[in-house]
């Protein structure tokens, strides 16, 4: 398995003066560290890591070097020619290897104990071109900012990046993981720009079986109000940071 960090977007939504992700949000953890975290305890199962980041982000580079004894770390620029988050993940396209699995490095996932997230990824993307990991959800305020997807059968039927309050398509959830296998990801990528940029999309135009599993829990960290709550949150916790 590959792992994809999509780390190219400035973080506008918080204002800093420096790469978000290595933002601390407690003694000696960033908000990327949350993700290595999550992976170490597979890293044996993981070629590599690849980051995708801007020249702009080069104190990123400098950070990471904290993790380089555990995971082999891949750093590739953003292909300028493509479009957002989609396009920073499509940039890595010549390092795509047989599985590869995006994690959003400013966001906090727990798996459900049946559904291990590093585990279910690599066992459905031995028979499927494509896995979403999601959490159910069905108010379309929520969905609106967020990847909604359709959900059928464990299986993806529709999906549409921040859909329209207009849009009468009943989405009951929203990805916050998703993985691929190599012959998928250009097709898929450039299916997710597409929605992106308010086209239109079929999923099953990608011509391969694809597979959802839920997950526990997932926190956007990258806006104030979530990133205050989650160090609340954690504050009270018996412990620091629930186990992923």
């Amino acid at each position: 398995m590959k792992i994809i960090l999509p780390c190219a977007g400035m973080g506008t939504r918080l204002g800093l003066p420096y790469p978000k992700e290595i933002h601390l949000i407690a003694e000696q953890t960033a908000l990327i560290d949350l993700t290595f975290r999550r992976l170490q305890q597979h890293k044996h199962s993981i070629s590599e890591v690849i980051v995708i980041l801007s020249p702009e982000k080069m104190q990123l580079v400098d950070y990471l070097a904290k993790w380089r004894e555990d995971f082999y770390l891949k750093f590739i620029y953003f292909n300028e020619k493509n479009f957002e988050w989609a396009g920073s993940i499509l940039s890595a396209e010549k390092e795509f290897g047989e599985k590869n699995i995006v994690f959003l490095p400013d966001s906090f996932l727990v798996g459900k104990p049946e559904f291990p997230i590093l585990a279910t990824f690599d066992e459905q993307l031995k028979d499927h071109g494509v896995c979403f990991g999601y959490l159910p959800a069905t108010d379309r305020k929520t969905l609106k900012s967020l990847g909604a997807l359709m959900i059928e059968d464990g299986r993806v039927a529709d999906f549409c990046d921040k859909p329209d309050m207009e849009d009468k398509r009943q989405f009951n959830a929203f990805w916050t993981t998703f993985g691929f296998r190599a012959e998928t990801g250009r097709l898929l990528l450039e299916m997710m720009t597409r929605s992106i940029q308010r086209q239109s999309v079929d999923i099953g135009k990608l011509q391969v079986t694809s597979a959802a599993f839920p997950v526990q829990e997932y926190k956007d960290l990258g806006v104030w109000p979530n990133i205050v709550e989650f160090q609340k949150q954690m504050a009270s916790s018996k412990t620091p940071f629930p186990a992923h």
